[in-house]
């Protein structure tokens, strides 16, 4: 009877943290109350999923399959493994874990809408509604409507249907007005014309609640979108001042992580010789860049092309070069040609493991994710017959469109303060700069203004490059149906518009440490 109530006690106190998002004392106290209590399948849960919210989605991994060793079948357990999976861009085997759940309870509502999910994530809408409509059909209660509301939500935002979407997101605001990660979704693809508006006006009546500091975060986001629509600026700013000090406080990014990794990059390929590639079957696109510098856009255009697949953002990269080729957050050669080939061959298969899970049959595949920018060295060492894609906009632009977004992972922590961004930016502008020196054949520098002042020919410059023919496919990116996940969905389903060019001088004196930083590079 006494370990029952020190249980419950335990339980209680980690879902406390989990909800406050102390993350990091969920996992210290969840790792101790799993070898205490090992039948406990909620210190398993919460454990890997605040590893999950910490980007340690590998470790989260490991936490969940030892849970499944104690209780396999527990639907639960499954259900975890199998999100866990997918945010490690493992379809194949998330969605067998969402299976094997289902195998167990078909009407398991949070299975059947994640396998929705992993349906939506290749574009199988058919399956993906069905398995949907099942969830909705299924849901009595209010927890249980919000999940599918907000993946039907999610949905008609991916097929472009923004009027469903916001009629699914407005079902969720009125179930659970403190969800304002709905506010922030709304306010994405809602184009607010005047203060009465009847969204605006429900987040206003938010503002003064007693909500955690990840709802205001979302919610003064939401806020300052709403107000830039409106041009009142200084409203605007004030909100996305106080969403990004939030963020800034709840991240803590430290520069000198950047800093050091950039220079042993850069000392890394100093003698780099170009006879160093290990030969790939297999033939990629990498879209590198600042985030929000066009990327998203880019591989819509490109994708588009008959021979060629768009995977979003893929973390495979970053994943295996930390694994296997940094300790303590150095390299394990201070010399490329020092690392042994089958080091390189390891990251090269983990890579290639990791992108035939889309089992695409075209002969390109789009990687997007823009911080690929760090390991082109490597990119043209592992993949030598593959094509690099820097995309370039004006620094002001990049980073205030930085500033005024709202990310969902860690490793984009250093947009949420003027000072870190610009610094990073310098950062990146340095590095990019270094890599042109050493590679300025292989890399091709599209100039976001460019295209958006010349598309047609850009584009034909874009397919030259990348050795594919004319597609007019290409001209038409907001009618691609491929997936995007990332803030730009609303801009993308759009016609290409000029609106967004110069942006930032709406709030030029608002971001005058900003300039000042930029200036100093």
């Amino acid at each position: 009877m006494q370990n029952i109530d020190l249980i419950k006690k335990q339980a209680q106190i980690v879902v406390n943290l989990y909800n406050a998002q102390k993350f990091d004392e969920v996992v210290q106290k969840g790792k101790i109350l799993i070898k205490k209590f090992p039948e406990q399948v909620i210190f398993y849960n919460a454990t890997s999923l605040s590893l999950s919210a910490l980007d340690r989605d590998k470790e989260a991994l490991k936490v969940m399959k030892e849970a499944l060793i104690n209780h396999p079948k527990n639907i639960h357990v499954l259900n975890n493994l199998g999100l866990i999976s997918g945010k490690l861009n493992n379809n194949k085997l998330a969605r067998e874990y969402f299976s094997q759940a289902l195998s167990l309870n078909n009407n398991f509502i949070e299975s059947l809408v994640n396998l929705g999910n992993i349906e939506l994530s290749e574009m199988n809408l058919e399956d993906c509604k069905t398995l949907y409509e099942k969830a909705l059909n299924l849901s009595k209660t209010n927890q249980t409507k919000e999940i599918v509301y907000t993946a039907l939500g999610h949905y008609h935002q991916q097929t472009g249907n923004f009027n469903e979407a916001l009629k699914y997101l407005y079902k969720i605001n009125f179930l659970n007005p403190n969800n304002t990660n709905v506010d922030k979704s709304i306010s994405l693809i809602h184009k607010y014309k005047d203060q009465n508006d009847t969204h605006l006006q429900s987040m206003q009546k938010k503002i003064n609640l007693n909500l955690t500091n990840e709802q205001n975060q979302s919610l003064f986001f939401a806020l300052g979108k709403a107000y830039e629509d409106l041009n009142l600026y200084q409203d605007s700013f004030k909100f996305l001042n106080k969403a990004n000090d939030l963020a800034n406080k709840r991240y803590k990014y430290d520069i000198n992580n950047d800093i050091n990794l950039f220079s042993r990059l850069k000392n890394l390929f100093k003698n780099y010789q170009s006879s160093l590639k290990i030969p790939s079957t297999k033939k990629f696109i990498f879209i590198v860049g600042m985030p929000r510098s066009g990327t998203t856009l880019i591989e819509q255009i490109i994708s588009a092309h008959k021979e060629v697949y768009g995977a979003g953002e893929l973390k495979f990269l970053s994943d295996t070069i930390n694994k296997n080729l940094l300790k303590d957050d150095k390299f394990i050669n201070e010399k490329i040609q020092e690392i042994s080939i089958q080091k390189l061959k390891i990251v090269q298969n983990e890579y290639l493991e990791g992108a035939n899970t889309f089992n695409y049959k075209e002969k390109f595949l789009v990687d997007k994710a823009p911080l690929n920018f760090r390991w082109i060295g490597f990119i043209r060492i592992l993949f030598p017959d593959s094509k690099i894609i820097h995309c370039i906009r004006d620094p002001m632009d990049i980073c205030y469109s930085n500033f005024k977004n709202s990310f969902s992972h860690t490793s984009l922590s250093f947009s949420y303060n003027q000072e870190s961004l610009g610094n990073f930016f310098n950062l990146y502008k340095s590095l990019m700069e270094y890599w042109n020196e050493k590679f300025n054949n292989d890399i091709f520098d599209l100039v976001y203004e460019d295209l958006i002042n010349n598309q047609k020919k850009i584009t034909q410059e874009l397919l030259s490059f990348c050795n594919l023919s004319w597609d007019e496919n290409c001209m038409k990116p907001h009618e691609n149906k491929n997936k995007v996940a990332t803030a730009s969905l609303a801009q993308v389903r759009s016609p290409i518009y000029k609106s967004s060019i110069k942006k930032w001088e709406n709030y030029s004196e608002e971001l005058s440490t900003l300039k000042r930083v930029l200036s100093q590079n």
